[in-house]
């Protein structure tokens, strides 16, 4: 063997080395990349009693209006998660509810697409840190979660062929306080909306591809509603006082159950959250 010969693998492993150095390096780079700030932002407590709920509102130029938001709800907007995958932090970040308007003064007053959309995002997680000394970090655990099956039976759907479908007629799933009525929409659809209601990722394990109509009713566990919420159908009709809880609604009205699982979850972890001070 020839020096050339034993030198080639050396080489080549000396390669192989580099590239993860070379790979971390640029990664500290980008991590170092302060983000976006909004150029002024007031942050103040709710109205105390305020049972309207919370409203976020991108505004024209990059800027953020929140009402009665929690800093739970915050996050989720902050960092496209849903309420129900952050962990930790003191109690009060879901239940004391504050004001937030933050504008850029010198931003032009265009339209609010993906990309200001994506900036304000950006700019809301570095006002979080800045006002509520926010530190978080994500990883992958394993959360409860819920499968969506056909029940014992088989389903009780009405196909939707298109033709029940008009031009007044709204496709979808149009969800109040305990009801949803859904038209001409898919399974995977009614998943995402049982897991903005139950706060727990729904999978769709139901094997069913098409499109459907239905109409379910249960009682809410959180208590009596006030009225409709999420764009719901007024002409829907009322709750019925002896609704059943919303599991036993979905096997006996629609045939599909809810299955109690495990599995990994994209969690945003709080290590630290601490309350503003009023400005």
């Amino acid at each position: 063997m020839n020096l050339l010969t034993r030198l080639l693998p050396l080489t080549f492993m000396s390669c192989l080395v580099l590239i993860p150095i070379m790979w971390l390096s640029a990664a500290g780079r980008a991590q170092s990349i302060p983000l976006p700030q909004f150029e002024a932002a007031s942050v103040k407590p709710s109205v105390p009693g305020n049972l309207r709920g919370s409203t976020f509102e991108f505004l024209p130029g990059g800027g953020l209006r929140v009402t009665n938001g929690t800093l739970r709800a915050m996050l989720e907007t902050a960092y496209e998660v849903r309420e129900f995958q952050t962990i930790g932090g003191p109690s009060w970040v879901g239940s004391e509810r504050y004001d937030i308007l933050a504008k850029n003064a010198n931003a032009p007053l265009t339209g609010t697409g993906t990309e200001d959309i994506k900036t304000t995002r950006l700019r809301l997680q570095a006002l979080l840190a800045e006002r509520f000394k926010l530190q978080v970090h994500r990883e992958t655990r394993e959360l409860p979660e819920y499968a969506l099956e056909v029940a014992k039976g088989g389903p009780k759907l009405d196909n939707a062929d298109g033709s029940s479908a008009s031009s007044n007629t709204p496709t979808g799933i149009q969800r109040s306080c305990g009801q949803m009525v859904g038209t001409n929409t898919t399974m995977a659809n009614l998943t995402v909306y049982l897991a903005r209601q139950l706060d727990r990722t729904v999978l769709d394990n139901t094997g069913l591809t098409g499109k459907y109509n239905f109409r379910f009713e249960w009682t809410p566990d959180t208590g009596p509603c006030s009225g409709p919420a999420d764009g719901a159908n007024p002409a829907a009709g009322a709750i019925p006082s002896n609704a059943p809880s919303i599991f036993t609604a979905l096997q006996e009205t629609l045939g599909l159950k809810l299955e109690s699982i495990k599995g990994p979850v994209d969690a945003l972890v709080i290590d630290r959250a601490e309350r503003p001070s009023e400005n």
